[in-house]
């Protein structure tokens, strides 16, 4: 019985911890990634996001919106990506 209450998905006390490198809360709601981020001691995203060793210069381009050039040629990519799994699915 105590196994079946510790496996549900969400726990009455839910728990928060700081972040070992910027002391910002991080909340979780499920108590098995609460114990794993305890064991591991792990950060929160954006501390992981700046352990990438990225320059400003690229964290500034990664934050500009999309031009309109590269949403067009995205788009072009994934039309031509379901064509070809469209063609390749009437093929077998």
């Amino acid at each position: 019985m105590i196994f079946i209450v510790m496996r549900k998905r969400h726990w009455q006390n839910r728990k928060n911890r700081k972040c070992p490198d910027c002391s910002k809360v991080i909340y979780y709601t499920r108590k098995d990634s609460f114990d794993r981020a305890v064991g591991n001691n792990t950060v929160c995203k954006s501390c992981a996001q700046l352990d990438r060793k990225l320059t400003m210069e690229t964290l500034q381009k990664m934050k500009k919106p999309k031009s309109v050039e590269h949403k067009n040629k995205i788009s072009h990519s994934v039309k031509k990506w379901w064509d070809d799994k469209r063609e390749s699915k009437w093929l077998s």
